[in-house]
């Protein structure tokens, strides 16, 4: 499942290429796999289906890039000098993650995995493979400062943070969604605060 060269003499269009994307998630979110076609998203995007087909010869690859460049927007990996830093830096980005109706598709294609609807695993794994790996240098630099073990399990602490903020997302009312857009910070400290505390090593 490659990328789609693109037709010599046709230079690309960041930003149609961006409204595409945006387009095939928003329509993988409402109706899911057995109901996703180019022909849709090109009618929510408002282009003529030859827009997508020079661009992605089939719905697989629509997908795999648009799935792609929302695992993009999570490989955050930035340095801020402590775990506490570093991982409200991964959810926020997961929390505006989950605030945003595209985010709901990569939601949907997990649980159509799991379900076995449909084998959408490479899908899946874009975004899996993403959080993984900001989560490890998040976790490496945490060893370094002595601020955790180096035997410290990472999956459970990640699996924890991932499924806190789904959850907090799931629970918020509409007032405190939109509170949430605007002071993301607030929503996500007790949830890293959590994790951070069960990170730290034991004293003896």
């Amino acid at each position: 499942m490659g990328r789609q060269a693109t037709p010599l003499g046709r230079p690309r269009d960041p930003e149609l290429d961006e409204k595409l994307m945006t387009a095939a998630l928003l329509e993988y979110a409402r109706l899911g796999w057995g109901a996703f076609t180019m022909q849709g998203v090109a009618r929510r995007a408002g282009v003529g289906k030859s827009a997508l087909y020079l661009r992605w010869a089939n719905k697989e690859q629509l997908l795999l890039d648009s799935v792609e460049s929302v695992a993009l927007t999570l490989r955050v990996n930035v340095d801020t000098g402590s775990l506490t830093g570093d991982l409200t830096a991964l959810a926020t980005a997961l929390l505006e993650h989950f605030l945003d109706p595209v985010g709901w598709a990569t939601l949907r294609i997990s649980i159509d995995v799991t379900a076995e609807l449909t084998d959408l695993r490479p899908f899946q794994q874009r975004i899996v493979k993403a959080l993984r790996a900001s989560a490890t240098g998040a976790f490496a630099r945490a060893v370094e400062r002595g601020e955790m073990s180096a035997d410290t399990a990472h999956k459970p602490l990640l699996e924890s943070l991932f499924g806190a903020v789904l959850m907090h997302t799931l629970s918020c009312s509409q007032e405190e969604r939109a509170h949430a857009r605007t002071h993301p910070g607030e929503h996500v400290a007790p949830l890293v605060d959590v994790i951070v505390r069960s990170a730290q090593p034991t004293k003896k």
